[in-house]
């Protein structure tokens, strides 16, 4: 028993030696403006920049680099002077999981779309040949394209080319009466984080003079349905494979520039998308509907949306948006128009009141960050 009290005793005197440590180091720490020590750490606030260091003739003078350039402030929104409360800013993607991967189709064109980096896409595309046994010509991570070699396989329905195709040039199909080659790209999509995979198809009679290392690309597939065949394919590949764990390509990092930017201005807001004006079109409209706000009609010759919006209504389009108003109760003051106008620079989308007035500037932009981010 002697040994054991003993025992409880040493505990009892660490803990006492530590507790004190603890105490007196708060005491410490809480009394250094007694002791006559400032907090400093917000002087920077407030400091004002100070000049180079002078030279005297004779020595060598360095070539000064300054480590912190501070830009000019662009009041775009004429806000200087003006309190305001800032917003949390956009999310970054961090490319851990596919939150959506479809397949879009506008006219003759269609393309892979994916919440995710192309940075984190393009090592699951180089898979997706290799794992099908279909060889590459090329493959430029830095410009986001790749290239097959002509593929033999035979001809007739899309999933029986397929098929073909994936048996490999060592080990060709024996039936096989034509040639395949491939051309894929992939870019930024419009969603910030979000990718866009395109694909072209040529197709030739096998033993036909062709140029082993080339094709006559021109934007358009010879077969329309191989070309979705193999892009539903991928689709479903890069599906089942970037939730599994990812890597990046450093190469692919550049392939990273956003395709649409919003402008803002204290009088015209714009929404610049960096699309062809077809796509362009398409791509509001489908941002409006998925905003859930009412486009009351469209005219495609004048390039008009003309909607129905409440500017004293959440901000945010969702759900509790949407269930709590009544479009019967919007009228006329409501009316807006989402014009579409293109420029050297890509497409500028703009909001307007009527056929002649802008829209209120904090109106439009709320209207466009709206767009903006229901853009894909």
């Amino acid at each position: 028993m002697q040994s054991v009290s003993f025992f409880y005793g040493v505990i009892d005197a660490a803990a006492i030696r530590r507790s004190s440590m603890i105490i007196l180091l708060s005491l410490l720490i809480s009394s250094c403006s007694w002791l006559g020590i400032k907090n400093n750490s917000d002087d920077y606030l407030t400091s004002d920049s100070i000049p180079r260091v002078t030279i005297p003739e004779g020595l060598d003078t360095p070539v000064f680099t300054d480590a912190l350039i501070v830009p000019a402030v662009d009041d775009a929104r004429g806000l200087t002077g003006v309190k305001v409360t800032v917003g949390l800013p956009d999310p970054l993607s961090t490319a851990t999981g596919v939150e959506q991967i479809v397949i879009r189709k506008l006219g003759e064109d269609r393309w892979v779309f994916i919440d995710t980096p192309p940075a984190a896409v393009w090592p699951k595309i180089r898979l997706f040949w290799e794992v099908n046994n279909m060889e590459l010509q090329s493959a430029d991570a830095r410009r986001g394209v790749l290239e097959s070699v002509w593929l033999a396989s035979v001809a007739g329905e899309p999933d029986k080319v397929f098929e073909s195709l994936k048996s490999g040039v060592a080990w060709a199909d024996s039936n096989a009466t034509v040639q395949n080659k491939f051309r894929l790209s992939i870019e930024a999509g419009i969603r910030s984080g979000s990718s866009e995979v395109h694909l072209e198809h040529k197709q030739v009679p096998r033993g036909a003079p062709v140029r082993q290392d080339t094709a006559n690309w021109n934007g358009t597939s010879d077969d329309g349905e191989i070309e979705a065949k193999v892009l539903s394919e991928l689709a479903y590949f890069l599906g089942e494979t970037i939730p599994q764990g990812f890597s990046i390509s450093q190469g692919a990092m550049n392939i990273s520039s956003s395709r649409i930017e919003l402008l803002p201005d204290r009088i015209k807001p714009v929404l610049r998308l960096q699309l062809d004006f077809d796509r362009a079109w398409a791509t509001v409209g489908k941002a409006l509907g998925d905003a859930s706000i009412n486009i009351d009609d469209r005219d495609r010759t004048s390039a008009n949306y003309y909607i129905l919006y409440d500017a004293t209504a959440n901000q945010k389009a969702g759900f509790f948006s949407r269930l709590f108003t009544d479009e019967a109760t919007l009228g006329e003051e409501n009316k807006y128009q989402v014009h579409l106008e293109s420029h050297e620079d890509g497409v500028h989308v703009i909001i307007n009141k009527d056929q002649t007035n802008l829209a209120d500037p904090l109106v439009a932009e709320r209207l466009l960050k709206i767009i903006k981010e229901h853009s894909s």
